[in-house]
């Protein structure tokens, strides 16, 4: 933008040597057509931020379906969704068609440009009287053709000034986000003991900090060391957002949330690493072969490990393809388990285990391994342990 008014500047000045004062037609002309273009350009702005919104909806749908093709498959889905990304696709194709145009209206004003500013400046230099020789028109002519290629590029610097002002207004937006609040919930737990792991006392925990409702209310929870906690509930009920609220990644909570000590938390659906499977165990600890053995025991992952080609050491596709989701859920058990933290989180780690293999985790996991450590387990499926 600023060598385009520079080059202008530069250009307006021989024109003014050139023919004197009716250099004024001339800046009349063009900043009739700065004017006359201002409607077009806030066009395009309207129009490129929503062109932007709509390209982002094309290519989440489309991100969304090819990382779930597999269910598509399974559920003859294909043709739901390809109506769906084309039905995206026609919106955003009308919305091109239209920043285009308005990018063609502004090539028109500024390509027109020139020929009125020489036709006006002529007939003005008539009307004053101002004699024209060779020189001077030569002179004219020539800085007329050098400033055309700036006053040309004047509608592709708007365009371009328009999709940055449109980019970082969505980026401001982002940065000024309220910032998610800890709330200082963790507590050092080194050589001091407390009467409770976890403390909840909340009136209030929500996801939306402008909601009117919120997620749950009331919330009153006490675990004392080494206790082991089931939270029973339906699914939706609010138990993965309780284990939240604990992580401190609830924005809005009204109340006291306090937790003493590591916290190791194991997700309902599993996160897997690329990498081999002993580098997902391990996480960047240190290995010790007895307490590795061990956690690889209590998890039921040694008939898993017998039955991959190099065990431990093999390969994991890119989040666990090529392993079930019972293996990716132990696999993250043991993870868990390896860092000897002080308080588990267990957000329903038997949803995609067999009842056998729940069991068993169960008694050997939560009952044998952490036995000194305080648990707090949500499950919508505990009666099928017992049974």
């Amino acid at each position: 933008m600023w060598t385009t008014s520079l080059q202008l500047c530069l250009s307006l000045l021989i024109v003014y040597f050139s023919v004197g004062l009716a250099i004024v037609s001339a800046l009349i002309v063009l900043i009739l057509s700065v004017l006359a273009s201002s409607p077009l350009a806030k066009l395009q702005h309207e129009y490129q931020t929503k062109f932007m919104v709509a390209q982002n909806r094309r290519l989440k749908a489309i991100s969304e379906a090819l990382s779930n093709m597999k269910i598509l498959k399974l559920y003859s889905w294909e043709k739901k969704f390809k109506n769906v990304i084309e039905g995206l696709r026609a919106d955003e194709l009308k919305l091109i068609s239209q920043v285009l145009s308005q990018k063609g209206y502004h090539l028109a004003v500024f390509w027109s440009s020139p020929i009125l500013v020489s036709a006006v400046t002529f007939w003005t230099c008539y009307f004053l009287g101002f004699e024209l020789s060779a020189s001077n028109v030569f002179t004219f002519l020539a800085t007329l053709r050098n400033v055309q290629e700036p006053i040309r590029l004047i509608s592709d610097v708007f365009g371009a000034f328009i999709e940055a002002k449109v980019s970082l207004s969505r980026i401001v937006n982002f940065l000024d986000a309220p910032e998610l609040e800890h709330r200082q919930t963790r507590k050092e737990s080194i050589g001091v003991e407390f009467e409770h792991s976890i403390l909840i006392r909340s009136s209030e925990m929500s996801w939306d900090t402008s909601a009117k409702k919120a997620t749950l209310r009331n919330i009153n929870l006490v675990v004392k060391p080494g206790e082991k906690v089931a939270i029973c509930g339906e699914v939706g009920s609010g138990k993965s957002t309780l284990l939240a609220a604990i992580l401190g990644e609830v924005p809005r909570i009204n109340g006291i949330v306090q937790v003493y000590g590591k916290i190791a938390y194991v997700a309902q659906s599993a996160w897997i690493q690329t990498g081999t499977i002993q580098e997902n165990i391990l996480f960047g600890c240190v290995m010790d072969h007895v307490r590795y053995q061990e956690t690889l025991e209590k998890c039921s992952l040694l008939k898993d490990l017998e039955m991959l080609p190099f065990h431990d050491l093999t390969q994991i596709g890119e989040r666990g393809v090529n392993l079930s989701g019972g293996q990716k859920q132990r696999i993250q058990l043991a993870r868990a388990l390896y860092q000897n933290a002080d308080v588990y989180l267990l957000d329903d780690p038997f949803s995609a285990v067999d009842a056998h293999t729940a069991t068993s985790l169960f008694n050997e996991y939560i009952i044998g391994a952490l036995s000194e450590k305080t648990v707090l387990l949500v499950t919508h499926q505990l009666n099928l342990i017992f049974q």
